[in-house]
């Protein structure tokens, strides 16, 4: 078995997204491939870095400005202004750049595939290897995105007081000054909001950092290790061919999963039957977890029924327990399911923090327990033979 406090010194590091750490992680990922004569693929794609500050600033600036508008009765110009805050962050989380473009670079993830090339019959079981500090634990800013939809209404509800109070102006009727008031109103909590979800997002390269180690080095690790035995031929993969990814910029809205799923889209065009399994905050003390559902604060997709079942009975098989149940979970997962293809999410609870204590120096390698990688691997091991074995 692979030297998990190896790996685990390398994966155990502040590494955001377009930093030197995230390069030099994934130099030294590459170098341990090589050692072991270990074969693999660089997937490149165009990382916007800076996706969660640039969207952070945005929010606190665009809204900031419709509430002025609101206050000093621009009419209906506040309408565009609303309309140009909405775009910008929500465009950019479904892909196009409208904001989030400064800094922009290229970003890599790793491909090391296994069994045989054009199977009809195609796993990938991936993990991200970049980091995130915010400001606050993403338990915590997941309340804030709860408000996100009631946010967006109450932009829109602003915009329009805004431009109704200087039509009413404009013909001297005495409700100008309530349609003014009421715009304000609608404004200060759409302010506090983007405020305090912006301030998160902008500021959490300045935090003391999370190391990362949990999520999602432990994960990184166990794929890793698997890679190890693949090669040796310990782990027979039959008819299917295996694909082990390390994914980059899932930290900055998936943007390496997204990438591969473009490619891999162009590339196959339908030839192959893909199933991926997603690893996250592998290698904890507590039991294992599935994701029922994966998304953003805009839209979730259910995890597939009959895939996670599979990794549940894998699990069982391994563990003699079988995996707990989550709702949610934003991961690379997503980028497949809404590509159509079949996914779930495997990770593992922390007997004190749960699933929680993330993007934050909570994250840290006392919590990942070399014994649980090494399961880990066993219960990856007995994915494969059920995928492989699957009619």
């Amino acid at each position: 078995m692979a030297d998990f406090a190896e790996l685990m010194r390398v994966l155990s590091r502040p590494r955001p997204s377009g930093s030197r750490a995230e390069r030099e992680t994934l130099a030294a990922l590459c170098a341990w491939l090589e050692r072991r004569g270990i074969a693999y693929e660089r997937h490149t794609f165009r990382l916007y870095p800076y996706f969660f500050e640039a969207t952070g600033a945005w929010l606190i600036a665009s809204r900031t400005l419709l509430a002025w508008a609101a206050l000093r009765g621009w009419g209906w110009r506040a309408l565009p202004v609303a309309l140009l805050g909405q775009l910008g962050g929500a465009a950019d989380i479904f892909g196009l750049p409208l904001v989030t473009w400064p800094g922009a670079t290229d970003g890599a993830s790793l491909l090391i595939p296994f069994g045989p090339r054009g199977a009809e019959r195609e796993l990938l079981i991936c993990a991200h290897y970049d980091s995130k500090t915010e400001l606050l634990d993403h338990r915590r800013r997941a309340l804030l995105l709860r408000g996100l939809r009631p946010g967006i209404a109450l932009t829109l509800v602003t915009a329009l007081l805004a431009a109704l109070e200087g039509r009413l102006r404009s013909g001297g009727s005495c409700g100008a000054g309530v349609a003014r008031a009421l715009a304000v109103a609608a404004s200060l909590p759409v302010l506090l909001l983007a405020w305090a979800l912006g301030l998160n997002l902008a500021l959490g390269r300045l935090a003391r950092p999370s190391t990362g180690a949990v999520d999602n080095g432990a994960a990184c690790a166990v794929l890793l290790a698997l890679a190890e035995r693949l090669a040796a031929g310990a782990v027979p993969t039959g008819r299917t061919c295996v694909t082990l990814a390390i994914l980059g910029g899932e930290e900055v809205n998936m943007q390496g999963s997204r990438a591969l799923v473009r490619h891999w889209r162009k590339l196959k065009a339908g030839r192959s039957r893909m199933t991926a399994v997603n690893l996250e905050l592998m290698g904890q003390r507590g039991g294992y977890v599935l994701w029922e559902r994966d998304g953003n604060a805009l839209r979730t997709m259910p995890a597939d029924g009959a895939l996670s079942a599979l990794v549940a009975d894998a699990v069982r098989a391994v563990t003699g327990k079988a995996p707990e149940r989550e709702p949610l979970i934003n991961s690379d997962a997503y980028s497949f399911l809404a590509a159509g293809i079949p996914a779930a999410v495997l990770g593992t609870r922390d007997p004190r923090y749960g699933t929680g204590g993330l993007h934050r120096p909570t994250d840290s390698p006392a919590r990942v327990d070399p014994v649980r990688l090494a399961e880990g691997v066993a219960v990856l091991e007995e994915i494969i033979r059920r995928v492989d074995a699957a009619p």
